[in-house]
């Protein structure tokens, strides 16, 4: 009996004319031309943009969209997509919040309580990964309901954990105060806000979780079962793959990666706010996909998805430097995306020719 072979991915099936394009990872040589001019042209035209603080500045403000692009670059290379990644900021952050500052845990941990809410934060995010996952691998529904739904759950439900309010600071005269607040405000803020050397404790989380990813989606067996799903659903199952458990992981993993974030979030607020991340997931989308990973599937990587945060972070702290508005910023933002999209378009169309 011969062995089941694993049908080709996209990314495999590429005629080799468009070496030069994997070359960037994946990214759209246009992007990434429009990328390094960009970068020139801030560092020639704005001294602010030179100095070593505003580099620090950069790297923490897209180090949270870095860790959960990572995982949606997971689930729209499957031809999937993950809208509960904003929603999830909110609910495991406030989760993580309660936990920290709940006076039974902190009277008998002490600051050792920090690591109960961290556990807590993570297990909530890898839940919430784990009912996307069964929703869109054994209930059939569609991702893009499937991940709505449970958008609005969340974020409903972390609104009813705290009545609509934040979980911060504890009001004098209530048990424990002093110690629950220096636990949240210069012990546990150190996660989000702390630096190793120069480099931000976040973006060092970032970093890990990038190399960790690109090693798993790029160099493992798993890695190229995901992209045979994305390229053609239809031969991975006929080839004997277990699609549901690959489904099953792959949001697993966004639901981990985006409660991480969560908890280096809420350790920058320094409160767990029920609103928290709003509109998290339509940047982390932005970011795959200015990356040069398909919505189609079966194309992509996480080192693109990284380029395309750094893009969104750069322009975004461009605009501010220069005064412009935030509401521009989201034009901005918007036709960066549909040109991102309509390069892609044509390179592939001219790829097959």
């Amino acid at each position: 009996m011969q062995p089941i072979s694993v049908p080709k991915s996209r990314e495999e099936q590429r005629p080799s004319s468009l070496t030069w394009k994997l070359a960037f990872f994946g990214v759209n040589p246009g992007v990434m031309l429009g990328f390094v001019l960009l970068v020139i042209a801030l560092w020639a035209t704005t001294p602010s943009f030179r100095q070593v603080s505003t580099l620090q500045n950069l790297l923490q403000q897209v180090s949270l969209n870095v860790i959960i692009s990572v995982g949606m670059t997971f689930v729209i290379i499957t031809a999937g997509i993950d809208l509960s990644v904003g929603s999830v900021q909110g609910l495991v952050g406030t989760v993580t919040a309660l936990v920290l500052m709940a006076p039974p845990l902190v009277a008998r941990f002490g600051s050792g309580v920090m690591v109960l809410a961290v556990l807590a934060g993570t297990v909530a995010g890898i839940l919430i990964g784990l009912l996307n996952g069964l929703l869109v691998a054994f209930l059939n529904i569609q991702p893009f309901i499937a991940t709505l739904a449970t958008m609005w759950i969340l974020r409903g439900l972390a609104e009813v954990l705290t009545n609509g309010s934040p979980v911060g600071t504890a009001m004098p005269g209530t048990p424990l105060a002093s110690l629950r607040n220096n636990i949240l405000e210069h012990q546990f803020t150190m996660l989000g806000m702390g630096y190793v050397g120069p480099l931000p404790l976040s973006a060092l989380v970032a970093l890990i979780t990038v190399v960790i990813g690109h090693i798993i989606l790029s160099k493992t067996r798993f890695g190229r079962q995901v992209y045979a799903l994305g390229g053609n659903p239809e031969a991975t199952r006929l080839s004997g793959i277990n699609v549901k458990r690959i489904l099953l992981i792959v949001y697993l993993l966004s639901g981990l990666l985006s409660g991480i974030a969560a908890i280096l979030l809420m350790s920058k607020l320094v409160s767990g706010q029920p609103t928290a991340g709003s509109g998290f997931e339509l940047y982390s989308i932005a970011a795959v996909v200015l990356g040069g990973t398909s919505l189609f599937g079966g194309q992509g990587s996480v080192i693109g998805s990284v380029i395309g945060a750094l893009i969104i972070g750069i322009i975004g702290m461009g605009l501010d430097l220069h005064g412009v508005s935030s509401f521009w910023q989201q034009v901005v933002m918007g036709v960066l995306i549909l040109l991102a999209v309509l390069l892609d378009q044509v390179t592939r169309k001219t790829s097959y020719r």
